[in-house]
């Protein structure tokens, strides 16, 4: 039964069957006739046997198609779905700000999740404007933009597919007469589109990953961010009738990376790539504030005449005057009689040379730059000079609109832009620190390491010999050092311990940061310019998250860290490893149970805490929920308007690749939080039934992990059938990242692989076996009595937690698919008894699923994911296809002792992305 089509989705199918007869056109007139032909025969097949049409072909018809065909051939065929996949993305996330701009229009209802549907839910949970305005101006949130290998689309096209958007959006507004030039210019890039490799002719650098994240700091995130902060001032002004403006120059969001300081397990992220990274970063962000401070020169024309400057401007502009005197020679006379034009072209000639400053220091040749600003805070007191005289001389509303949003920016985004976390291995600083100490035994104790870290450091020896991995190390705590010197200390003042097992674990950092004066505990004040992030990322560590941070909150000489950062800490919590771990439903269930014990230790303890969400793209790695959804679910009471989270795979392209879809979430993310703090689910329960929820969660985690374990751990023989069946290998190949798919030195098997890679592999085959391993056996029996049914349903209406936990097994469920799964696993010689095993687990899991939800089929809840699937399926099959096809004739000419082509590594690296761009969330 096919899904209808929606009145209000008719303009995207139309997009769609638009951009696909374009895609035609440039095949056919680029590649020929011959070539056309095969993706046309391949698409035709597909499809027919998707809608069970009369004597359709089989998988396997179409498979014997494939295998005749020339790799050539493949190639091609696999660039036209790889690509028709990336324009379906470009014209869904083009709908989706269509969409929004329904909901904008005059008279609309607020579109839900939006910043006025939020301050509407607010006023109905009678929460008092005082209150909102308080928690407004306490945000604090923070996405984290990562580097990782399952991110396939090129930034080179993600400019590409802006422009198509935009032109997709005029095509439907434009008038008749010029519907063909907007065609004419659409089809343009459809063909630059086919002429554009989509994956990278050689594996990234670090630096082009940085590249990569400085186009949407720039391009995407300040101006977005910027739309969100007013969007939700409008509305509270709107509802409430009161002003927003303190919420205008507050910081609710900054936005951090991990691209160039992620060092657990990339070897290319060296200190100097550290450095290198924080300069280009500091380059952009001074580039906008000079485009700005352009504008502003253009904009702010007041006459001294009419509006005296104020005494403190006057001075300020005697001191500029001596600085630059070019620029006052330059300028006197224009603005004799505007003081303030002429103060903004000082301003912009010191911010280049700031900007110039760091480009020398960037390229190895730093030079003097004596007009430079020395800090942030002395453009930010320009800046408040530039603020009084406006509003002395009554210009409030033109404040408000044209300056305030520039001050905003820069008490946000400093001279930094992005604020950079570095990352590393607790083994590496272990070993680190050993060295440091000259210790033979295995491993610094705490005593040791808590007497060291409070006596007088030792005046440094200027030929102290460290081994190659150790001089790493504490060159990295170096590199924060000379980022922070530069760029102030918001550039990189946060460090997180991968694998934290124990306090010893933070107390060794501070010791290594120690080394380069980054922390002093021992003085009278005790100084640190550095938050020391526990990373807790396997299922056992998250249980004991609460025990190890209470040791830690005991400890004296944490204490006088945490004095030292104004008594607050950081926590970060993995979704990647312990779903790899447990499972799904396991790992959620010991996430949701750790913050919530995280958030009473440091309650009580008076300590302020932020979390810090480390979640994926796929359901197995924390991802699979809409924004919205994924906020509601967390548990109450553990934001308190403060929150990171990472972004992480294909969710930055699909998060923040147009800017409207940006600007739609940031403002959903931070009205998210806001109504997080005010919400809390339990009051629509009895306290029993929280605790009855409470022990069928502890049940089914039990009963999922235990078949979770069984398939995954305690036998070899489902990783055998990863590595047979999955193109895991071709991973490598596919240059999508810098960061290899195994941890340095690991073990072979499921223990080395990286979660990341082990959802992609089972995504690529349509398996999606993480995100349902375990759910239909715990599932099914929690239902197998009317009682148990009706338990989990009352559950599911009433926690949020567990809705969004069924939500995301029935999109993972929806997307999976056991025909093309079995193609794979049948010819590329995997174990079909054990994948008939789970493909039980897999139907169990749905018919549990329809059950507890009430529905007939997986999705009637979501019509617009549910069509979208059923429009995708039958263009991502030939794609998978292709894969197995391919993957076969590899294999074969291995076994012969041949080196497969590279024209076969670069066919197979097409459909690794084409079925990325297909499934969306695999990353």
């Amino acid at each position: 039964m096919s899904v209808p089509t929606r009145k209000e989705d008719l303009p995207l199918h139309d997009d769609v069957r638009w951009l696909a007869g374009a895609l035609g056109r440039v095949i056919q007139r680029l590649e020929g006739k011959e070539a056309f032909d095969v993706v046309e025969r391949l698409r035709s097949a597909s499809r027919a046997r998707r809608h069970r049409e009369a004597g359709s072909p089989s998988l396997d018809d179409i498979l014997r198609e494939v295998d005749a065909l020339t790799v050539e051939q493949c190639a091609i065929a696999a660039r036209a779905f790889t690509l028709f996949f990336l324009l379906i993305n470009t014209a869904e996330q083009t709908h989706r700000v269509r969409r929004r701009n329904v909901y904008l229009g005059k008279g609309a209802e607020p579109q839900p999740a939006s910043a006025r549907w939020t301050m509407r839910q607010l006023r109905k949970l009678g929460t008092s404007p005082d209150a909102i305005e308080q928690a407004m101006l306490a945000l604090d949130i923070r996405p984290v933009l990562t580097a990782h290998p399952t991110e396939s689309t090129r930034s080179t096209l993600l400019g590409l597919q802006a422009r198509v958007a935009d032109d997709l959006l005029k095509r439907e507004s434009a008038p008749a007469e010029e519907v063909r030039l907007v065609e004419q210019a659409l089809e343009g890039e459809v063909e630059l589109l086919w002429l554009t490799s989509e994956v990278r002719q050689d594996r990234p650098s670090v630096l082009d990953e940085v590249s990569s994240a400085l186009w949407y700091l720039e391009t995407r995130l300040l101006d977005a961010g910027a739309h969100m902060q007013s969007a939700l001032a409008v509305a509270f002004e709107e509802e409430f009738s009161r002003s927003g403006d303190s919420f205008r120059l507050a910081v609710p969001l900054r936005f951090g990376t991990w691209v160039g300081g992620d060092r657990d397990g990339n070897p290319f992220v060296t200190p100097e790539i550290t450095v290198a990274t924080a300069r280009r970063a500091s380059h952009v962000i001074l580039g906008r504030y000079g485009v700005a401070l352009d504008d502003l020169t253009r904009r702010l024309s007041l006459s001294a005449a009419i509006a005296p400057p104020t005494p403190a401007l006057v001075k300020s502009l005697e001191h500029d005057q001596k600085l630059l005197p070019l620029i006052w020679k330059k300028n006197r006379k224009r603005n004799a009689d505007e003081p303030l034009r002429l103060k903004l072209s000082f301003m912009a000639a010191r911010i280049e040379a700031t900007r110039r400053l760091v480009a020398s220091r960037d390229a190895g040749r730093a030079r003097k730059e004596p007009a430079a600003y020395p800090d942030v805070e002395a453009f930010e007191k320009d800046l408040v000079l530039i603020r009084d005289y406006l509003l002395v001389s009554g210009a409030e509303q033109a404040c408000r609109t044209t300056l305030d949003p520039l001050y905003a920016a820069v008490r946000a985004h400093g001279f930094h832009g992005f604020m950079m976390d570095v990352r590393d291995h607790s083994q590496v600083h272990s070993s680190a620190v050993k060295e440091l100490l000259s210790q033979e035994d295995d491993d610094a104790d705490g005593e040791r390491l808590r007497s060291a870290l409070l006596r007088k450091a030792a005046p440094k020896k200027k030929t102290r010999k460290l081994s190659d991995e150790t001089r790493k190390v504490v060159d990295t705590f170096g590199a924060i050092r000379t980022i922070q010197d530069e760029a102030g200390q918001a550039a990189a003042c946060t460090y997180i311990v991968s694998m934290t097992r124990s306090p010893a674990d933070l107390l060794k950092v501070l010791l290594l940061a120690r080394e380069t004066g980054l922390i002093d505990l021992a003085g009278k004040k005790p100084v640190s310019r550095l938050d020391v992030v526990p990373l807790f990322e396997t299922l056992e560590d998250l249980e004991k998250a609460a025990v190890v941070m209470r040791s830690l909150l005991d400890d004296p000489v944490y204490a006088r860290q945490l004095e030292a950062r104004g008594r607050r800490q950081e926590v970060m919590i993995g979704y990647s490893d312990s779903g790899k771990d447990a499972g799904m439903i396991a790992a959620s269930w010991a996430l949701y149970r750790a913050q919530e014990s995280l958030a009473d230790l440091f309650r009580e303890a008076g300590i302020e805490l932020r979390l810090f969400h480390g979640r994926g793209g796929s359901v197995g790695r924390g991802g699979g929920s809409p924004v919205y959804r994924a906020l509601a679910a967390l548990p109450p009471g553990t934001t308190n308007g403060r929150i990171k989270i990472t972004e992480q795979g294909e969710i930055v392209s699909q998060q923040f690749g147009l800017l409207p879809v940006a600007e739609r979430t940031l403002e959903v993310t931070t009205a998210g939080v806001l109504l997080h703090e005010f919400s809390d689910w339990r009051r629509k329960v009895s306290p029993k039934e929280v605790v009855d929820f409470s022990d069928v969660m502890d049940v089914l985690s039990a009963r999922s992990r235990a078949v979770y374990d069984k398939l995954v751990h305690e036998s070899d023989a489902l990783f055998q059938l990863f590595r047979v069946a999955t193109p895991i290998d071709e991973l490598a190949n596919a240059r999508f990242g810098s960061r290899p798919a195994y941890r340095p030195g690991a073990k072979a098997g499921i223990e080395g692989i990286r979660a990341i890679p082990w959802g992609f592999g089972w995504t690529q085959i349509r398996l999606m076996l993480t995100g349902w391993l375990g759910i239909g056996t715990a599932l099914g029996e929690a239902i197998s009595t009317r009682d148990g049914l009706r338990r989990l349903q009352r559950m599911a209406s009433s926690w949020p937690f567990f809705d969004d936990l069924l939500a995301k097994a029935d999109m993972v469920c929806a997307k999976t698919d056991v025909e093309i799964a079995q193609m794979y696993v049948r010819n590329l010689g995997g174990d079909m008894e054990l994948l008939d095993s789970l493909v039980n687990e897999y139907q169990r899991a749905v018919e549990a699923l329809l059950l507890i939800r009430g529905h007939r089929r997986l999705l009637d809840d979501s019509p617009v994911l549910q069509s979208a699937i059923e429009l995708r399926n039958p263009y991502v099959d030939p794609l998978s296809l292709l894969q197995i096809s391919l993957l076969h004739r590899k294999r074969d000419l291995a076994r012969e002792g041949k080196k497969p082509s590279e024209q076969i590594d670069d066919a197979l690296a097409t459909t690794l992305s084409g079925i990325a761009q297909a499934l969306r969330n695999t990353g």
